[in-house]
């Protein structure tokens, strides 16, 4: 991938427009949200180890065709400056030591009409043992509140 070039990235949680976070405002401004989709991984809650009594989403890849996260898909127009903040949010950047709780991964998004896409996605990386499962895939329903 030449760094001019568009890439898709699949946002399923704090970076949903619906979160209502600063981060997915620039998202949402800055990128073309092509649709809603899903991928195949499994949903948690994870407790932040740098403070305590806050929570986030983290997907974990999954080989089963019923685990499914979903989220929103967009079209980067200009990846390179945008990928490099949402790194330092997603806490992987070359400043943060590895290894890093979530990562950069290229997987198959699966839009509601069907159609499959390549896009990026940042996904958890750690030990989901002590995590609360999302079954239901969907970090809306879970954190309606989430600002």
């Amino acid at each position: 991938m030449q760094t001019n070039d568009p890439v898709h990235l699949f946002v399923y949680g704090t970076l949903l427009v619906s979160a209502d976070h600063e981060m997915g405002r620039l998202l949402h401004d800055t990128a073309t949200r092509i649709g809603s989709g899903w991928i195949r991984a499994r949903l948690y809650m994870i407790d932040d180890p740098e403070e305590p009594g806050n929570r986030y989403p983290g997907a974990v890849p999954s080989g089963y065709d019923t685990d499914r996260v979903f989220g929103d898909l967009y079209r980067l127009e200009a990846p390179q400056p945008l990928l490099a903040q949402f790194d330092v949010y997603e806490a992987c950047d070359p400043s943060r030591p590895e290894p890093h709780e979530f990562l950069r991964r290229l997987l198959p998004v699966t839009l509601e009409d069907g159609q499959t896409i390549p896009a990026l996605s940042y996904m958890y990386a750690w030990d989901t043992a002590q995590a609360i499962p999302v079954p239901s895939g969907r970090f809306t329903q879970i954190a309606p509140e989430v600002r």
